[in-house]
């Protein structure tokens, strides 16, 4: 069973269970936040800043937050991860399916001017109430001290006094690119709909246009191991990748020249034979020192 398919499995389950599953106590879930658009740079900003707000808040020890992997599994099987997300009709399900107690709800809209609001309501799941708007204003290049800001008001409405370590973690800034947040919100949205090769090339992006975006790449590396796991393959060394069996096969072919050469010194027979209908690739590899 792939990785995809066994996530998806447990997703079902947990539908299947939704009648008895509960709430565990203090648990807060951040789905992803509403964009106007399903795509564009809008809808990247919006996957970006609702996870970034996921990590602040994971700062304070008065919390828990649902667990990345869990809620996508819940949001792919009901199907909220493209379309409208998670709003205050559907939150109570995906609250208890996994099992937060309150869900903040997120929006992000453009406004005249080139400014963006970002508002966040927080949302019971035993009772269905949902809190007024907290927001924030700002342009897209202080969109991250927008997502700061919120998240201090965030800590005040929920209860949470901050200790001064907690604070000074809270406020530090993963990065300043904006193009690095771009990435890093469009392989959010991979990782939420268990596309990894996708989500693991965009925090790639990420990770390269800005260096020092230690999320982008600690998500890059998981992405990518999980990305190894649903192909089935493994990856050995840096920078080698797994090679399907349609793509083995036609290397072997090309390589068939080289087989004949080198078949000069060896014996024939078996996989070191070219005839040999296998799919072993023969590489050769010149090292020329200066």
């Amino acid at each position: 069973m792939t990785a995809v398919a066994a996530a998806d499995s447990t997703a079902r389950a947990l539908v299947a269970q939704e009648r008895s599953s509960g709430a565990r106590a203090g648990a807060v879930g951040i789905p992803p936040f509403v964009a106007p658009t399903a795509t564009g740079p809008t809808s990247a900003l919006a996957f970006a800043l609702a996870d970034l707000l996921a990590t602040d808040l994971a700062r304070s020890r008065q919390l828990t937050i649902v667990e990345r992997g869990r809620l996508g599994d819940v949001l792919r099987e009901l199907d909220l991860v493209r379309s409208g997300q998670v709003d205050s009709l559907t939150a109570p399900r995906v609250g208890q399916l996994v099992g937060a107690e309150r869900l903040l709800l997120g929006g992000i809209d453009s406004l005249p001017g080139g400014e963006f609001r970002v508002a966040v309501r927080v949302a019971s799941v035993a009772t269905g109430l949902v809190s007024s708007a907290i927001d924030a204003r700002a342009s897209v290049r202080e969109i991250l001290a927008a997502e700061k800001a919120l998240a201090f008001q965030l800590f005040d409405a929920l209860g949470v006094v901050l200790t001064p370590a907690e604070r000074a973690q809270v406020a530090v800034h993963a990065t300043q690119n904006i193009e690095a947040l771009y990435a890093y919100g469009r392989g959010v949205a991979a990782e939420l709909r268990g596309d990894w090769v996708s989500a693991a090339a965009e925090f790639g992006q990420a990770r390269r246009t800005d260096p020092l975006f230690t999320p982008a790449a600690m998500r890059a590396s998981a992405a990518v191991g999980r990305a190894s796991a649903v192909a089935g393959t493994a990856t050995l060394l840096p920078g080698i990748r797994g090679v399907e069996a349609p793509v083995i096969s036609v290397v072997d072919r090309l390589n068939r020249p080289i087989d004949h050469i080198t078949s000069q010194t060896r014996p024939l027979g078996g996989v070191g034979d070219p005839a040999f209908p296998g799919t072993t690739v023969t590489v050769v590899i010149t090292v020329r020192r200066p």
